[in-house]
């Protein structure tokens, strides 16, 4: 099932928060000991502490800026930087300058990805982006409700399953349900970003495919609960990559300070800009 698929309510049952007091009952729960999940415990209660503003209401256009905050702090060519743009840089969606500037996202977008429209966006997207799709049917079993028969899968399949089940165990006390839900959103959101910057996609096709990704994102209480969410989703792909201890610490240091700087930024994440969509597009 792909990511941008028709947007339904969700299951009130799914929005619950695991009761982790009783992760004895879980089933097949070997979580790895590797101390990253205490590293993003700790990464949670310094910004808890200093009491980030609650929700004030933005628009639509500022929350869809605010959800590609961490691939806005990533250079791509073709698309002014923070350096280059005013206060607004995390609230706004950019426009290349120039014909060039057009040119070199795209060429970019292509080589490194491979999209070139907007079926190739959707395509990446569902293909690559689907750390929280993962974590999900990992959730199933832990929970007693498996979503396939894992003897259907061949030695290797299954030994690959296992591993990056149990490596994804060390954070379930921490992400319960919501999983890698915002990495998933932070990065189709980053792309969506970019394909819109260098036209790849039109005003109406951008708002089109971010309007799940906003629905999405309101199962977070706050941009501390979708930070952790993040960090914990960007250390499940660089295993799923192949990265280990120690390399998973470096990626661990690298992305908290991505999410540290839009969580200290007034006029980002610390800000506390959120947008809500009404009833009739939930």
């Amino acid at each position: 099932m792909g990511v941008f698929n028709h947007i339904k309510k969700q299951d009130k049952a799914q929005e619950a928060k695991p009761d982790v007091s009783a992760a004895s009952q879980l089933k097949d729960f070997h979580p790895y000991d590797t101390g990253l999940s205490q590293a993003v415990l700790a990464l949670s209660a310094e910004f808890c502490e200093k009491a980030l503003p609650s929700r004030n209401l933005c628009d639509r256009d500022q929350f869809i800026a605010l959800l590609a905050g961490v691939s806005a702090l990533r250079k791509t060519p073709g698309i002014p930087g923070p350096n280059q743009s005013g206060p607004d840089y995390f609230t706004t969606l950019p426009r290349c300058a120039s014909q060039e500037a057009e040119a070199e996202c795209r060429t970019h977008m292509e080589t490194v990805f491979g999209i070139t429209d907007r079926q190739s966006l959707l395509d990446f997207c569902n293909r690559e982006i689907c750390c929280h799709r993962q974590y999900v049917d990992f959730v199933g079993f832990w929970e007693n409700r498996p979503p396939f028969d894992m003897a259907q899968l061949n030695k290797e399949a299954m030994e690959y399953f296992q591993a990056a089940r149990d490596f994804s165990a060390q954070f379930y006390h921490i992400v319960g349900h919501k999983g890698y839900l915002a990495w998933d959103i932070s990065e189709c959101i980053g792309h969506l970003r970019a394909g819109y910057a260098c036209g790849i996609l039109s005003r109406e096709e951008l708002d089109e495919m971010a309007e799940y990704w906003i629905v999405q994102a309101q199962s977070f209480e706050s941009w501390v609960d979708f930070a952790v969410s993040l960090v914990c989703g960007e250390l499940y792909w660089d295993f799923r990559h192949g990265s280990r201890l120690p390399e998973l610490n470096k990626g661990l240091d690298l992305w908290t300070r991505l999410v540290c700087i839009l969580l200290e930024d007034g006029a980002a994440w610390g800000s506390g800009m959120w947008y809500e969509p009404t009833e009739e597009t939930k």
